[in-house]
């Protein structure tokens, strides 16, 4: 029997209660590895995120999280030729079917990650193109938690 993976939820790795579900190699039918989620609790996953994720992400500009943005593209470029052999191997692709998959999210990965540098080094963005209430105030959109 193949691995359990775990799950990470609520902000540390657990494992399902249950057998799990294999997933297998797409070209050879082999066994990877199994997935369960069983008696895991969905709700302790969503109030971490917004309490500690959300947080984290409020407290940052948005040109420091385009920065970030920009530092996982680093590291899926430098993986690049890897995941080609990944596909090849896994799915019998040849190369032009998965540069769709590949390199079309290194390219949307990185257009995401200029448009957010665009926003500057501001917290919050204006509902609208910016809807004056006053000369010195506008209405702004800020997450509600």
């Amino acid at each position: 029997m193949s691995e359990l993976l775990s799950n990470f939820l609520g902000g540390g790795w657990q494992p399902g209660a249950g057998a799990g579900t294999p997933l297998f190699d797409p070209v050879l039918g082999t066994e990877l590895v199994r997935v369960d989620a069983t008696g895991l609790y969905l709700a302790d996953g969503f109030e971490f995120a917004r309490e500690h994720g959300g947080a984290a992400l409020r407290a940052m500009t948005y040109r420091e999280r385009a920065a970030l943005l920009g530092a996982a593209l680093k590291v899926l470029q430098v993986n690049r030729d890897a995941y080609y052999d990944i596909a090849t191997v896994n799915s019998g692709t040849v190369k032009n079917d998965s540069a769709v998959d590949i390199d079309g999210t290194l390219f949307t990965l990185g257009t995401y990650a200029k448009l957010v540098d665009l926003l500057g080094k501001r917290r919050f963005m204006f509902d609208s193109a910016m809807a004056r209430l006053t000369a010195v105030l506008a209405h702004l959109q800020t997450p509600a938690v």
